[in-house]
């Protein structure tokens, strides 16, 4: 008995090893970690930008990027523009909103912008600011034009982390990144 937790024992801590290596050798796409910050806009109420925050890390996420991290190189930072609201002429009256979201995939450090994306929607409700939120929440987090703004982000990215060790490697002092950013 004793002889087979030893066993055992010897197979866990091998077993744990192997596993640990595994966890340790990550390819350049999977060291860009991404931080979403909360958008911030005074003239609209309610939990919709909230809303906005958790959709947009849900597509961060889903594209095996998320972090937590306060100090993240790379940020996905949101602009919310109302672009109108109009009161509709039918009985009781209705509000229809449109909404303009702006979402920047952001080098921190560098103040480089890799890529954007720019999504409208329209809403609809019997008070203006809930037909703003209505209008807000309708994005969803597998929005192809999501997946298209990280996917050229990460790829920007990468393309400028080869480049720096590309110059590391050939011993000058600084890379010539600004074709990446054409």
């Amino acid at each position: 008995m004793k002889n087979i937790k030893s066993l055992l024992l010897a197979l866990l801590v091998l077993l744990s090893g192997n596993m640990l290596k595994a966890q340790t050798e990550m390819t350049l796409e999977q060291m860009i970690p991404v931080r979403v910050l909360m958008p911030v806009n005074k003239d609209i109420k309610g939990d919709a930008l909230t809303v906005l925050y958790n959709r947009v890390n849900q597509a961060v996420t889903l594209n095996g990027l998320g972090a937590s991290s306060n100090e993240n190189r790379f940020l996905i930072v949101t602009s919310v523009t109302v672009l109108s609201k109009n009161a509709t002429t039918s009985i009781p009256p209705q509000f229809m909103s449109e909404v303009e979201v702006a979402f920047y995939f952001v080098d921190n450090i560098n103040k480089v912008i890799l890529s954007q994306e720019m999504i409208t929607k329209k809403g609809m409700d019997d008070n203006a600011d809930k037909a703003v939120a209505k209008a807000i929440k309708s994005i969803q987090a597998r929005d192809p034009k999501f997946k298209k703004l990280i996917t050229l982000g990460k790829q920007r990215a990468i393309e400028y982390y080869t480049a720096i060790e590309e110059t590391e490697s050939s011993g000058d002092s600084t890379p010539d990144v600004s074709w990446i950013f054409e």
